[in-house]
């Protein structure tokens, strides 16, 4: 069985919880003034916002788009008819995604304090 190093594992840890890669020499914070966003964060955040305004589509080809073009004042006007019954959906919808992440924001804040604390931990023995 092979020798476990504590400090190599902790600065793996801590770069992933920073949003570094190992390795890539992105891992130290005092080399950047603001640390990169995570990619899970960067793609919750591209999908929280929940509306009912997206753009009218039209199924592929020139059929479908002559179809689409013609269905698109139909929508229109559905669109603003149903938004009394659709649109606090959407707004509760924001508010969930915005606490999730918020709660992941804090979990994220808490695990670097743990690994860091750990760290000094195993650098005192």
């Amino acid at each position: 069985m092979s020798e476990v190093d504590p400090a190599r594992i902790f600065a793996r840890l801590r770069a992933e919880v920073q949003g570094g890669r190992p390795g890539t020499g992105h891992s130290d914070p005092q080399e950047r003034a603001e640390p990169p966003r995570l990619a899970w964060r960067v793609n919750a955040e591209r999908f929280a916002a929940v509306t009912s305004d997206l753009p009218y589509m039209h199924r592929p080809g020139t059929l479908g788009r002559i179809r689409g073009y013609l269905l698109m004042p139909i929508k229109f006007v559905l669109r603003k008819l149903m938004r009394w019954y659709v649109e606090p959906l959407a707004i509760q919808q924001r508010e969930f995604n915005a606490t999730v992440l918020l709660a992941l924001d804090e979990l994220t804040e808490w695990t670097a304090e743990q690994v860091a604390r750990l760290e000094r931990s195993v650098s005192k023995q």
